[in-house]
């Protein structure tokens, strides 16, 4: 679906079409937008999943000492907020937000995982997290500019995720492994619901109860539970569990 299409599912009213006008966004879900403030009342309100999420981590984390663990609060609070804002509003500018709260999500573990391979120390964290977020913001535009899929940056990352998981888990550690293959389950129903949403093999575009994009937000939000789960078993400053 080009540009032009894109901006034709909004209508010409609404206050958002100014700014849509200008950078759509580069994908229209199944969700019919309306004319109001929020366009997209079900993939919207879905993602209160995530706010509620980052009210358990916060209560979880406030007392852990690991001070980059704690990062998963306010990465996990602007992932939900921007994409709510992102779903009411129907266009590249806030969509932009919302693949940076996706970002901080995605970095925060490959950082992780960067520490555990011993190919980036602890205390030098905080500088790959600020300079791979802005990173890949400057991607996501170039993606953009030259009609590349945006998804695509966050597909990559899932990837490194997983097959460098696969390589540490044979080094003989001593994780447990249950809370990564539930956050792979629940992700892989997410992205289920999210493609059939996409493909419009599963639409009902006046239903803005039920959507598919909205399950996404609700099983990703339960998946990053137990991502955060497994990933906090760690002591990253020995890099030892």
């Amino acid at each position: 679906m080009n540009s032009a299409e894109i901006l034709k599912a909004l209508p010409t009213n609404s206050p958002w079409f100014p700014l849509a006008k200008i950078a759509p966004p580069n994908v229209n879900w199944c969700e019919t937008n309306l004319a109001g403030y929020i366009t997209e009342p079900a993939n919207t309100w879905s993602n209160i999943a995530y706010l509620i999420l980052a009210y358990v981590l916060y209560v979880q984390t406030k007392n852990i000492k690991d001070k980059n663990l704690k990062k998963i609060v306010p990465a996990i609070f602007v992932a939900g907020f921007s994409s709510g804002v992102y779903h009411a509003s129907y266009n590249f500018f806030t969509q932009l937000f919302d693949f940076l709260g996706m970002f901080l999500i995605t970095n925060f573990f490959v950082g992780l995982n960067l520490i555990r391979y011993k190919k980036l120390s602890y205390k030098d964290f905080n500088k790959f997290y600020i300079s791979a977020n802005i990173t890949f913001i400057v991607l996501a535009v170039l993606f953009y500019l030259n009609q590349f899929p945006l998804q695509a940056l966050i597909l990559i990352q899932a990837i490194f995720l997983i097959f460098s998981e696969i390589k540490l888990s044979k080094k003989g550690n001593e994780a447990n492994y249950k809370p990564f293959l539930l956050m792979i389950g629940f992700l892989s129903v997410a992205i289920t619901f999210s493609l059939l949403d996409l493909s419009r093999a599963m639409c009902a575009p006046d239903n803005h109860l039920f959507q598919g994009h909205a399950i996404w937000h609700l099983f990703s939000a339960i998946a990053l539970y137990f991502a955060f789960t497994f990933y906090r078993q760690f002591d990253y400053k020995t890099n030892e569990i």
